[in-house]
């Protein structure tokens, strides 16, 4: 047996609305911070057990359960863990910045993990690590777990695992209560594996503790863990919950890994993203998410708030014209809207300096061996839209509904953007805001003609990004896209033995250009992380999923 610990170089990575001051608001943030907490943000220099962190962000429909749909999945990664994780370094910027290493798989839950000389199955020795149930990690809890994420309707995790695992039953095996062996087709896929385990799709259950609450008609208690979170083996169990309003999470004291710095974690629901910047500014708050480009930028030379910024950020903002519809049914339909799509004016007018723009594709372009050429050249021009869609007999124009959610004011800023300028190439485009969990719903459904969302590929390996957001049958395939070609195009490249060499460079750069031919989905851009953090807080680390590691913050003089 060969160790694999995969090593590839990392790729470096390194963000900036006006500050608009919501008294009332503010003062209730104030008042709701202090009733809610036991110690100030004012302590926050020796960083003791007994210090309490506040986090202010927006109503994401927070959602316990992996297998249950789309909604906010920080907190529930910060009650999981995984068999393996991607390690943190410093990042350029300073400032108490990490970044993860997305190429290296570090033993988190396992003890340790090796694979087999042709390269197919990847053995994982376990640690004793307990739940937040007081439960034993155990091979059966690794099987149980998969084969739930497997048989739960509206999971998505067969659609990003395949081609790696499709069949738990017979890729998974018990070797002993301690240890359990994954096999995958073919060799290639296995650095994708790898970083599949070390993110939400590796997420290992209690099993003894959700068995102890199936049903006939639940028979993974998928149901009963909407509402009862504490079945995970990460560093944090929540402690108080309070639906759209707050979460309190406590530092586990019998995690298997390293104790968090930070034993009280106070999450805090609040609406408006001025009122929340100004939280971190004002010291009313450590962190704050879902920040406008607007406010960043007006903090980012303020001593007391850091603005994380990262080289290659590889969260996009993204337009999905569902297929399964007209008018984005007509592929001719689907490329005059790349071209009716204002990029520059969107990355200029909306992120002021917070986004780029490398090409029309999404595979990140630090990758090893990415290739990027050939690709249609997507630019805003309103006469080439308008002559496709008059190809398409469709010369009067084009009618349809974008939808758009509440909790993401950059988001409608950005629809507005192209509302207003794809009038010129024959669109006319309304405008449907909605709450967080219904446009949860409507992106898992594909009820909408089209929607705009800021969204990334959690696993950043050029397969998974392709595979993403294009597996058959899967309610992450956002424009509900199936295409033979691309997928004959995609398994070519999968089936060569390392799926970062030059060769393989290649095969994905074919069907990333089949994908933007199709243009299912129109990428605008790539956005900074939208967080504040105080000065006070070191440990903020950009991870591939865009979820703060709260285990990893820590109070700083």
């Amino acid at each position: 047996m060969n160790t694999t610990r995969s090593g590839r170089p990392r790729p470096t990575h390194r963000p900036r609305t006006r500050v608009t001051v919501f008294v009332a608001a503010l003062s209730a943030l104030i008042l709701m911070i202090a009733s809610c907490s036991s110690s100030s943000n004012n302590s926050g220099g020796s960083g003791g057990d007994g210090e309490t962190l506040t986090l202010v962000t927006p109503d994401t429909g927070i959602t316990w359960s992996l297998d249950n749909g789309f909604g906010g999945y920080e907190q529930a990664n910060n009650l999981h863990a995984t068999l393996v994780r991607k390690p943190y370094s410093d990042s350029p910027q300073g400032k108490g910045v990490q970044q993860q290493d997305v190429y290296t798989y570090d033993p988190y839950l396992a003890e340790s993990y090796t694979t087999s000389e042709d390269g197919l199955t990847y053995t994982f020795k376990l640690k004793e690590a307990k739940s937040a149930a007081g439960n034993t990690l155990s091979a059966d809890d690794v099987i149980w777990s998969f084969d739930r994420k497997f048989a739960s309707p509206k999971s998505v995790v067969p659609g990003v695992m395949a081609p790696s695992i499709t069949d738990p039953a017979s890729q998974i095996k018990k070797i002993d209560d301690r240890t359990v062996s994954f096999t995958l087709p073919n060799a290639g896929l296995g650095t994708t594996f790898l970083a599949l385990m070390s993110d939400l799709c590796g997420q290992i259950f209690d099993s003894t503790l959700l068995k102890e609450h199936v049903t006939p008609e639940d028979p993974y208690a998928v149901t009963w863990t909407v509402d009862n979170p504490n079945y995970g083996f990460g560093p944090y169990e929540v402690t108080d919950y309070q639906p759209g309003t707050s979460v309190v999470m406590t530092a586990r004291d019998d995690f298997v890994g390293t104790p968090p710095p930070i034993k009280t974690i106070n999450v805090r629901i609040v609406a408006d993203p001025g009122t929340r910047a100004n939280a971190v500014k004002n010291g009313d708050a450590h962190l704050a998410e879902n920040i406008t480009p607007a406010d960043s930028s007006s903090l980012e030379s303020d001593p007391n708030v850091t603005v994380p910024v990262v080289e290659n950020p590889n969260t996009f903002i993204m337009m999905p014209l569902v297929t399964n519809k007209a008018p984005f049914d007509n592929p001719v339909v689907r490329q005059a809207m790349a071209y009716a799509t204002p990029y520059d004016q969107i990355i200029d007018n909306v992120y002021r300096g917070l986004a780029k723009r490398e090409g029309p594709g999404f595979l990140l372009t630090d990758a090893p061996n990415y290739d990027g050429s050939g690709f249609p050249p997507y630019t805003y021009d309103p006469e080439k839209a308008k002559a496709l869609l008059a190809s398409a007999g469709l010369g009067g124009g084009v009618s349809f509904t974008m939808a758009v959610s509440a909790a993401e004011p950059d988001m409608m800023e950005s629809a507005i953007q192209i509302q207003t300028a794809a009038k010129a190439a024959g669109f006319t485009i309304d405008l449907d805001e909605m709450p967080a969990s219904e446009f949860s719903d409507q992106r898992s459904n594909h009820t909408s003609q089209a929607f705009i969302l800021r969204d990334y590929a959690i696993t950043l390996t050029p397969p998974y990004e392709l595979l993403v957001y294009t597996a058959q049958d899967s309610s992450n395939n956002f424009a509900d896209w199936e295409y033979p070609p691309f997928y004959d195009a995609l398994a070519a490249g999968n089936a060569l033995p390392d799926a970062l060499s030059p060769e393989a460079g290649k095969a994905w750069n074919a069907a990333e250009k089949i994908y933007l031919e199709q243009s299912p989905i129109v990428f605008i851009g790539q956005v900074q992380p939208n967080a504040l953090v105080s000065s006070k807080v070191g440990g903020y680390a950009w991870r591939s999923d865009n979820w703060v590691d709260y285990a990893n913050l820590k109070f700083v003089e």
